[in-house]
């Protein structure tokens, strides 16, 4: 009995000395004849992004520019987006913006524009499409364009001004804010170019 086992065993290993490599084979063989051929192309989900095209279309969110000019008023400009010019390192455009002017005697001035452009370089920024100035004396003032210093205060206009305040109604061709040369720390507003003011101290 013990030897009719062994033989039985024997040729049972035997056999799948044979039998598992074929299989194995087989196996290997089927996987190739039915897998699919890759795209080189298709490996890479990114490899038909323009790289120019993110260049171009970089935007910084909510960006956020501080300084304090050479008579001491702090400024601070913050807007939804910009756009860093590929060009020019030193400006950027940006949309949605608003400023805040504080000046060294307590008063301040917010400014709101749709858009604009700050460049450091020039030193100065500009803003345009309904701009829109409100101080701490109580005045209201709409313009297109206004151009502002960043290192010195100073604003200035060259588009239609309105301004409504403590005065009345007043409209001009242009407005220039700049420090008062005779009083430190204080600043005058000079409206110019058909300058129409309407009277209404009650307002």
């Amino acid at each position: 009995m013990v030897s009719s086992y062994d033989n039985g065993y024997s040729r049972f290993i035997a056999m799948a000395k044979i039998v598992l490599p074929l299989a194995g084979l087989g196996l290997l063989s089927t996987l190739f004849l039915f897998s699919r051929d890759i795209d080189p192309m298709r490996s890479i989900p990114y490899s038909q992004v323009d790289v120019d095209q993110i260049v171009r279309e970089q935007r910084i969110k909510a960006p956020d520019y501080t300084g304090v000019t050479s008579d001491g008023t702090a400024i601070r400009v913050i807007a939804d987006t910009a756009r860093p010019d590929i060009t020019n390192p030193n400006r950027a455009s940006a949309e949605a913006l608003v400023a805040r002017l504080e000046f060294t005697d307590g008063g301040f001035a917010d400014i709101t524009a749709e858009a604009g452009v700050i460049d450091t370089e020039i030193d100065e920024a500009n803003l345009r499409d309904g701009v829109v100035i409100d101080t701490s004396t109580g005045y209201h003032i709409v313009t297109e364009r206004l151009k502002t210093a960043l290192s010195e205060t100073r604003l200035s206009t060259d588009t239609t001004v309105t301004a409504d305040g403590p005065l009345g109604h007043l409209t001009a061709g242009s407005m220039d804010m700049r420090p008062d040369p005779e009083a430190p720390g204080s600043y005058v507003v000079v409206f110019n170019d058909g300058v129409k003011l309407i009277y209404d101290p009650q307002q």
